[in-house]
């Protein structure tokens, strides 16, 4: 049931962060400057922070529906996880006033607000609301005019055959001229491939082939989407824009439509919006990789999938969430006295490293008694200049003893000083994922299913 803000005092905040294509490298407008603004503001207002959903390479002109992460958001607003969104300026969230109201409508129902972090803006009042809707028509009208300028270019790109970028499928490559021509030593992989697949309809097993028999490593996810990919036969078919001879091709239509067949049959449909308490955290303590969960008789298990999918790590064992958590909840409080201990130690041992050796200021004193002498007529100016020198030398060689900030374990150290288990216990699976996110960093993970090491962030 949801806790409601009166009886909490809480606030959840989802933090919501866009960026097109060609904003990515705009001061101001990067992911990462988005995210610690918004993260700054949450915290001024002791909000606690429920997620944080990025739509990179996403513009507003698409439909908001193509946003994955803005959809998981709203998903959230509809569970009543969130009391209210965060972005930085009203465009990063719409450019249409027809989608801001019906995001809106969800919004009430759930009593679920907004706020931007560099902008201000008052929906009690009837001009308040007036003056959003002209910033959203504006920002639609400047997204429309760009969109339609866009679209008259591309168009003409792929009816003259030149590619939109630098990136190309496997098999060909991009000539001097801004067109696809094949690579012939990937094409002959990509044609074999293809053919193996059509002999055994098994994607998993065409992938092993292809890395023992050419030493190439792709996931599931890339030869699937190599599969399915048209340009393969020389046809253009994206974005309602179609050109039958954009490039050579190195696959038959007949033989792609063929494995097209295939692929239906042998399709398996797996229920989305699934959501791992250990995501990101865990680390396979043999490749260094994050481990990957998967759900099997209402259980959830992560394992190494560069051993699974690739073959690359010995990692070859599945953990159990349930045994990770009966960890955590076991031998918490044991690993934050650990690490505080061990940066203690490191932290001493650093200081007295920069404090070995001759004393700095052994090496002051002896300058001050070298310009008494000097001063006094006691040495000559070449014997100060030299012995100068040799003593500020030695001076800018010692290092400095510099007190380091210890890490932030106040994340930890919340959950250990409450009754812990039973308001976990309460949680969402989300917002258990979020709980661990702020208080731990990373957590290894060795072939025999032991916990090497946490590190807290």
């Amino acid at each position: 049931m949801r806790k409601s803000k009166e009886t909490t005092g809480l606030v959840r905040a989802a933090l919501y962060i866009r960026v097109s294509g060609e904003e990515q490298k705009i001061k101001g407008l990067s992911l990462e400057a988005q995210q610690e603004r918004l993260e700054a503001y949450a915290k001024e207002r002791g909000w606690l922070i429920a997620g944080i959903y990025i739509d990179a390479a996403k513009t507003a002109r698409k439909n908001m529906h193509k946003r994955t992460e803005f959809k998981r958001m709203i998903e959230s607003v509809k569970r009543n996880e969130v009391d209210v969104l965060l972005f930085c300026r009203l465009d990063r969230w719409f450019r249409s006033v027809a989608d801001y109201y019906k995001v809106m409508e969800i919004l009430e129902a759930h009593n679920c607000n907004w706020a931007t972090s560099d902008e201000e803006y008052n929906t009690s009042t009837a001009n308040g609301r007036l003056y959003i809707n002209v910033k959203l028509s504006i920002a639609q009208n400047e997204a429309d005019i760009d969109g339609e300028r866009i679209e008259v270019v591309f168009d003409s790109k792929i009816a003259h055959g030149t590619v939109l970028s630098g990136n190309c499928p496997f098999g060909y490559q991009v000539s001097t001229d801004k067109r696809l021509e094949i690579n012939q030593g990937q094409a002959d992989i990509v044609q074999d491939a293809f053919t193996h697949y059509e002999s055994t309809v098994s994607q998993r097993g065409t992938i092993k082939y292809i890395r023992e028999k050419y030493g190439v490593n792709w996931c599931d996810a890339t030869f699937r989407r190599m599969l399915h990919e048209k340009l393969y036969t020389g046809v253009y078919d994206r974005g309602g824009r179609v050109n039958d001879n954009f490039c050579p091709p190195i696959i038959t239509a007949d033989q792609f439509e063929h494995v097209q067949e295939l692929t239906k049959r042998n399709a398996r449909s797996s229920p989305s919006g699934k959501v791992y308490i250990f995501t990101s955290v865990l680390v396979c303590n043999e490749c260094s990789h994050k481990l990957v969960g998967y759900r099997t008789n209402n259980y959830c298990y992560y394992r190494c999938n560069q051993h699974f999918h690739r073959g690359r790590c010995t990692h070859n064992r599945n953990i159990r969430e349930e045994a990770i958590e009966d960890w955590l909840f076991s031998n918490l409080a044991a690993e934050l006295e650990r690490c505080k201990l061990d940066w203690e130690v490191k932290a001493a041992k650093k200081k007295k490293r920069a404090l070995s050796g001759t004393d700095k200021a052994t090496i002051k004193h002896k300058l001050k008694k070298l310009k008494e002498l000097y001063v006094n007529d006691l040495i000559g100016l070449e014997e100060y200049k030299k012995d100068y020198q040799v003593y500020t030398a030695a001076l800018n060689q010692l290092p400095e003893a510099v007190d380091e900030n210890p890490p932030d374990f106040a994340a930890v150290e919340s959950i250990l000083s409450n009754n812990f288990k039973e308001i976990y216990d309460t949680l969402t699976r989300e917002e258990k994922r979020t709980l661990w996110r702020s208080a731990i960093k990373e957590i290894r993970i060795d072939s025999e299913n032991n916990i090497t090491g946490i590190s807290f962030g």
